[in-house]
């Protein structure tokens, strides 16, 4: 029996620690900022959409042109400069002082966003063995999980023992920290793509992964509802800490992520993706019943469960897909998608809660979440089927 490729290599956990630092940063802000606009800023629910989605839709403008960049040139010194960006970006918060400068500063935060994850996404795809890429990619995102168990739940503690300033300080910090990781990974890149002269619509998208974009946008556009909304809704019903749903969404990501990984490596993605859809449904059916904890509860492990299997299954499935230099522009395109479905989700999602209130809001999204179900099963699931049996 052939010994698997090593997973844990110096790089792969490096990369995954500066991923952890990166998203750690970004999470302070998922649960407060929508606190810093209503109390500091005096905004209302519209406001929050806007605010919490230009970021997405900026990154979106940006993620074609990264990946293709991470295609034709040094993936290492694009993140890293990448990163700088970012850190000024989170430093920026601290001197926000009404909406207008906030929604400016979301638009270049967002710029930077786009060329980071997107970056540090490809190399980890580089890193991590064919033969293990779900189970990798599993494991990698992981560090999304963690951060998103640490992230929000570390901002409220500051935020209610400090204040604002004090927040923005340290989440500048954190990202300092993933610049400082990014600098000694000793990573080598393979071959790049040869055809840097020819630009094309395919040197920033790449059309193998289109059809897995489209599932990845509606399954992002109702996260645009989580993440815009949920301390809202929480604190609208009356949970003492609302908070707590990242925390255990975080947890229960923890768990399934590398059992969903491992269970594409062996078994494909077919009856894996249907019940992370199903999942994601209920988790808004119980969103819309929740009249306290125990259901709110609930949802965050549901909702755990369900994106903890998509999201990273989906990303095997378009690495999959391409040669090894063309994983830049694979990684812009699912990306630049579930942006978009962040950042329209968000804006538009906010706009129907001010028409019917956020516990029917989320049962809308409950029924968005059956298109990407279907469309998956339509085409993607369909072509493994046929590249199987050649």
């Amino acid at each position: 029996m052939q010994a698997k490729a090593p997973l844990w290599t110096k790089d792969f956990i490096l990369i995954c620690l500066a991923n952890l630092l990166i998203f750690t940063s970004f999470y302070f802000l998922l649960p407060t900022l929508p606190v810093f606009v209503t109390n500091v800023l005096q905004g209302d629910e519209s406001n929050v959409g806007y605010v919490m989605g230009i970021l997405s839709l900026t990154a979106v403008l940006v993620r074609p042109l990264s990946g293709y960049l991470l295609d034709v040139a040094s993936r290492k010194k694009i993140l890293f400069l990448s990163l700088i960006a970012f850190s000024l970006a989170m430093g920026a918060y601290y001197f926000v002082t009404s909406l207008t400068l906030l929604l400016l500063l979301r638009f270049v935060h967002g710029l930077a966003w786009g060329f980071t994850t997107t970056g540090a996404g490809t190399i980890a795809s580089d890193i991590v063995p064919p033969a293990r890429r779900g189970e990798g990619m599993g494991y990698y995102g992981l560090s999304n999980t963690l951060a998103m168990a640490v992230g929000p739940s570390l901002g409220l503690l500051i935020l209610g023992s400090s204040n604002f300033s004090t927040l923005f300080i340290v989440s500048f910090a954190i990202a300092v920290a993933a610049l400082m990781t990014i600098m000694v990974i000793p990573y080598e890149q393979g071959p790049t793509s040869q055809d840097k002269g020819k630009l094309t619509f395919t040197s920033f998208f790449e059309p193998k992964v289109f059809s897995l974009s489209v599932v990845m946008f509606f399954t992002a556009v109702v996260y645009g509802g989580i993440v815009s909304f949920i301390i809202l809704y929480g604190q609208e019903i009356q949970v003492a800490n609302p908070g707590i749903y990242f925390l255990i969404y975080a947890i229960t990501l923890l768990v399934i992520r590398p059992i969903a990984g491992k269970s594409f490596d062996k078994n494909g993605p077919g009856k894996v993706m249907g019940l992370g859809f199903l999942a994601i449904a209920g988790a808004f059916v119980l969103l819309f019943l929740a009249q306290g904890e125990l259901l709110f509860g609930a949802s965050a492990v549901a909702m755990g469960i369900g994106f903890g299997i998509v999201h990273p299954t989906a990303m095997a499935m378009a690495i999959n897909r391409v040669e090894p230099f063309r994983r830049g522009a694979a990684n812009g395109t699912i990306f630049s998608a579930f942006d978009l479905g962040i950042g329209l989700g968000s804006i538009l999602l906010g706009i129907l809660s001010k028409w019917v209130g956020l516990s029917y809001m989320y049962l809308f999204c409950a029924l968005i979440i059956l298109v990407p179900l279907v469309l998956f099963y339509l085409k993607d699931a369909r072509a493994v089927v046929a590249a199987e049996q050649r």
